[in-house]
């Protein structure tokens, strides 16, 4: 007998990880030579990575519409096996957490505007020359629409809103702390991005039913 409390993880989130998990595979694969294709790291960064020369320094794109698509392109490229284990285990957790509330296509609403408010605030903030990677701007979306859901029920119940903000405010010491750990190369702009536009999505998904959408069963 399933026991009913068991929620399954969504699919949506079994794919936005085995696509994260499976690019930086190849990429990593390509950097030990055990692929016949030289330089696909490089490669993968040139035409998905984000640009903020392409942006403010009239750099050239490498194909039509670049600049836009490295909005979210960004997300999916990591610097490596630990970077993406990092973000993919916390996409994991939460999105088997918000599955519970959230339908298969607003997960991935969670993770597509996300990625996209951190690209735009990174590069709103960040005028650098250095690309930038990861799905951090879309794991910070997931803690925000996670945290407004819990900042919202409290507020209902009558509750103090005090843990909320000491976890917000968590969030922001470890960011200083891990901004001065990596010499100033952590995209702490897409964090912010990614976090405030979750908390949005959390107060128009908290104003509908869950959505029933159908997907693969898994």
């Amino acid at each position: 007998m399933q026991d009913q409390n068991f929620e399954p993880l969504p699919w949506s989130i079994k794919y936005i990880a085995g696509v994260l998990v499976a690019l930086e595979l190849l990429l990593s694969a390509g950097d030990y030579g055990l692929l016949p294709v030289q330089g696909l790291r490089g490669n993968a960064y040139a035409y998905g990575a984000l640009w903020p020369g392409l942006v403010w320094q009239g750099w050239v794109p490498v194909y039509p519409g670049q600049s836009i698509t490295m909005l979210l392109s960004h997300a999916f490229l990591h610097s490596g096996i630990f970077h993406m284990a990092m973000n993919t285990v916390v996409i994991l957790a939460l999105g088997k957490r918000l599955g519970a509330v959230l339908s298969n296509r607003q997960l991935l609403t969670v993770f597509g505007i996300s990625a996209v408010a951190g690209g735009l605030m990174f590069l709103a903030l960040n005028h650098g020359n250095f690309p930038v990677v990861g799905a951090s701007g879309a794991v910070f979306g997931f803690f925000g629409v996670w945290k407004y859901f819990e900042f919202s029920a409290r507020k209902r119940m009558g509750l103090t809103l005090m843990p909320i903000w000491q976890f917000i405010g968590t969030l922001v010491l470890l960011n200083v702390a891990l901004y001065f750990l990596v010499s100033g190369m952590l995209a702490w702009e897409a964090h912010l991005g990614g976090f405030v536009a979750g908390w949005l999505l959390g107060m128009v998904f908290a104003r509908r039913p869950r959505q029933t959408d159908r997907g693969p069963h898994r």
